[in-house]
């Protein structure tokens, strides 16, 4: 089974969506070398999120979760970088292109009913 460290893990009930929460907060780094660093820990955990979804890790734990729309949801309190922005659009890209093993792997998943990443201060703005 896949470990990853996930800070929260909830059921939004007006979206139907079980959701993955990662949070990931400052300081950040200065010199590229830590932000390549930085990125490629945090991809590890998000495609780390996404194999508990996609293998039905998350719904063995969680049985209401079966069957469910998985959201990953980065939450990062003081605001966003650019570059995790930018990584965070480069996920969302990888998941919906047909092309590639996870996008497949979410559409024959029988544990989910689809994925979706987002930042959330894109879910509340107030964030």
């Amino acid at each position: 089974m896949t470990t990853a460290k996930i800070d929260l893990i909830t059921e939004n009930h007006t979206t139907g969506e079980f959701v993955l929460i990662i949070v990931e907060d400052g300081p950040w780094p200065v010199t590229n070398s830590d932000w390549t660093e930085c990125l490629s820990r945090i991809q590890t955990r998000i495609y780390d999120a996404m194999d508990i979804a996609i293998d039905g890790h998350l719904a063995m734990k969680y049985p209401d979760a079966k069957g469910k729309k998985v959201r990953i949801q980065i939450d990062s309190p003081s605001g966003a970088p650019h570059r995790l922005i930018q990584l965070v659009s480069k996920l969302r890209e990888l998941i919906v292109t047909d092309t590639n093993s996870y996008s497949l792997a979410i559409k024959k998943s029988p544990h989910i009913s689809g994925l979706s990443i987002t930042l959330g201060h894109e879910i509340n703005p107030f964030n």
